[in-house]
């Protein structure tokens, strides 16, 4: 343990053996007075059997009559007035109920406070007629929602009618120019003539987009033929010329 002997939470420091020897004596007299508790209990518990027994041991006339302190002023003190006591009694029994909850009892609506009771608006105007007229000017002079003499919205969604409008519109006109175009110019579109035309320039593009694509991917000294999979260098080589000169010298 003389490690660390300089810390605080060190077994034998000085202030940590003070600590325990404080608590030790702080057990010990709370363990005294439970004690002492105990034997005063214990002794009142046998005080109050022997008055009890020797009570039961005296005759039947001094039974009936308690052990009591003795009073020398008794027929000096003055007794209140009962009625006067009973209306105390009764005063503090009612501010009693009305602050503590008592189980088993329900909240009674006559007891209720003033602000907890509903307001009935029928009672309050005994005339009918009156009731129903204030009612109605309420409807009268109510307020109804506000409204922007120029809302944003309001202004986007026309903005949005019109446009579709225009667009439904030239819609309509564009299908019925087409419906209306004369036959004779398709007609002459469809003419043998002008479909064999096309066929040929539709060859013509064909053959030109092929020789395109077949300048495009091989070169002018290279032919189709497929190329050998051992003379086919890496595509991350590092030094590709140098390695293919080395191959052939060694040919």
């Amino acid at each position: 343990m003389n490690i660390l002997h300089h810390k605080s939470y060190h077994v034998y420091n000085k202030k940590n053996i003070e600590k325990v020897k404080r608590d030790e004596a702080e057990a010990e007299k709370q363990e005294k007075q439970k004690q002492d508790r105990i034997t005063l209990a214990e002794s009142e518990a046998r005080l109050d059997l022997l008055r009890k027994k020797a009570n039961a041991n005296l005759p039947n006339d001094q039974v009936t009559k308690p052990v009591q302190h003795i009073n020398l002023f008794e027929h000096a003190v003055v007794k209140g007035n009962p009625e006067h006591e009973a209306e105390l009694e009764e005063e503090k029994e009612k501010w009693n109920k009305q602050i503590t909850m008592y189980l088993g009892h329900g909240a009674k609506k006559e007891d209720d406070p003033w602000y907890a009771k509903k307001d009935d608006k029928a009672v309050k105007y005994k005339d009918i007629t009156t009731f129903k007229n204030k009612h109605k000017d309420k409807k009268k002079y109510k307020k109804g929602p506000i409204k922007l003499q120029e809302d944003p919205l309001d202004l986007i969604k026309t903005q949005l009618k019109a446009r579709e409008k225009q667009e439904r519109k030239s819609e309509r006109k564009y299908r019925s120019e087409k419906i209306t175009a004369p036959s004779s110019s398709s007609s002459s579109s469809t003419s043998p003539s002008s479909i064999e035309a096309l066929r040929a320039k539709r060859l013509e593009r064909e053959k030109n987009e092929k020789f395109r694509l077949k300048q495009l991917y091989l070169d002018s000294d290279q032919d189709t033929e497929s190329l050998d999979e051992r003379k086919r260098s890496y595509n991350s080589q590092f030094n590709r010329d140098e390695t293919e000169q080395a191959h052939k010298r060694r040919r």
